[in-house]
């Protein structure tokens, strides 16, 4: 399993992004091969940087394409909020934000060891693989 991160779908989704044509090949080529996870809280922050940066119309249509995505959407509900409050304020030191300790919430919750991500403040997690398709 692996969870994947908002920005990587934020590159695979806008082709204005310096970062698409190498994130959109390595999605591509997992997209079959992966169980892919993801929260509803990244879906409404991929959501907002959608509409907001490639219009609503435009923005709508690429979410509406994301949820035809054979994927696991993990819901974020009271037991998940608590443990992403207990994992901020236990890695608030290495750059983890509120966003990303929901994410990690979620993997501990599913025990997902893998996560796509352009951001090197989960590198410094020592209970995941941290896999950046721009490296």
């Amino acid at each position: 399993m692996l969870f994947i991160d908002s920005n990587i779908w934020c590159y695979y989704f806008d082709e204005s992004s310096k970062e698409h044509i190498v994130v959109s090949k390595y999605i591509e080529k997992i997209l079959d091969k992966e169980e892919i996870v993801i929260n509803n809280l990244i879906i409404i922050e991929l959501s907002h940087y959608l509409i907001k940066n490639l219009g609503s119309i435009k923005g709508q249509e690429k979410i509406k394409k994301l949820l035809a995505f054979p994927f696991i959407i993990e819901d974020f509900n009271y037991d998940l909020l608590i443990t992403s409050i207990d994992l901020l304020a236990q890695y608030n030191h290495t750059g983890i934000g509120g966003r990303d300790a929901t994410i990690l919430a979620t993997m501990k919750r599913l025990d997902i060891k893998k996560l796509l991500t352009h951001d090197k403040s989960f590198k410094k997690i020592d209970f995941i693989e941290v896999i950046d398709p721009l490296e």
